[in-house]
C-alpha cells in the first residue's frame, strides 16, 4: 500500500486588496454620496438636505434664545445692583439723619442741664455727641 502525502503547491498568486475611505464633515455629504444615495433611495438626497436645513434652522433658533436669556440675565442683575445701591444709600442717609437728631437732642440736653445747675451730668451727655464726632470724622480717616 502507498502512502499519499499530500504535496504543497506553491504558487505564486497575490492577493491584493484595496480599501477606500471616504470621509466628509459638514451637515451635507458631497454631491457625489448624495448621487450614490439617490440612486439607492429615490428622494433620499433631497430629505438628507431638508433635514439638515431644518437642524441648522433649530441651531441658530437656540442660539438665539441662549443669547436673548444672557441678555435678560444681565438686564435683571443690573436692576438688582442698582436697587441694592440705592438701598444702601438710602440707609446711610437715614444713619446719618439719625445720629444728627441723636446729637442735637444731647447737645439740647446738655445745654438745658448745664443752666438748671447740673453740671456733672451736662458734662456726661454732652460727650456723647463729642465721641461720635470724633469716631465719625477722626477714626475713619486712619482706614
Amino acid at each position: 500500500m502507498a502512502k499519499n502525502t499530500p504535496q504543497k503547491q506553491q504558487s505564486n498568486n497575490k492577493v491584493v486588496a484595496t480599501q477606500t475611505v471616504t470621509h466628509y464633515q459638514g451637515a451635507v455629504p458631497p454631491p457625489e454620496i448624495l448621487r450614490g444615495i439617490d440612486d439607492i433611495v429615490p428622494g433620499a438626497a433631497a430629505r438628507l438636505i431638508a433635514l439638515a436645513e431644518q437642524e441648522s434652522s433649530h441651531r441658530r433658533n437656540l442660539e438665539v434664545k441662549a443669547i436673548e436669556a444672557n441678555i435678560a440675565a444681565q438686564v435683571a442683575q443690573a436692576q438688582l445692583n442698582e436697587q441694592q445701591t440705592k438701598s444702601v444709600f438710602r440707609s446711610d442717609l437715614i444713619g446719618q439723619v439719625a445720629g444728627f437728631l441723636v446729637c442735637l437732642c444731647c447737645i439740647g440736653a446738655a445745654v438745658y442741664l448745664g443752666l438748671n445747675g447740673h453740671d456733672w451730668l451736662a458734662g456726661g451727655i454732652a460727650a456723647i455727641p463729642t465721641a461720635a464726632l470724633i469716631k465719625a470724622f477722626v477714626l475713619t480717616k486712619n482706614k
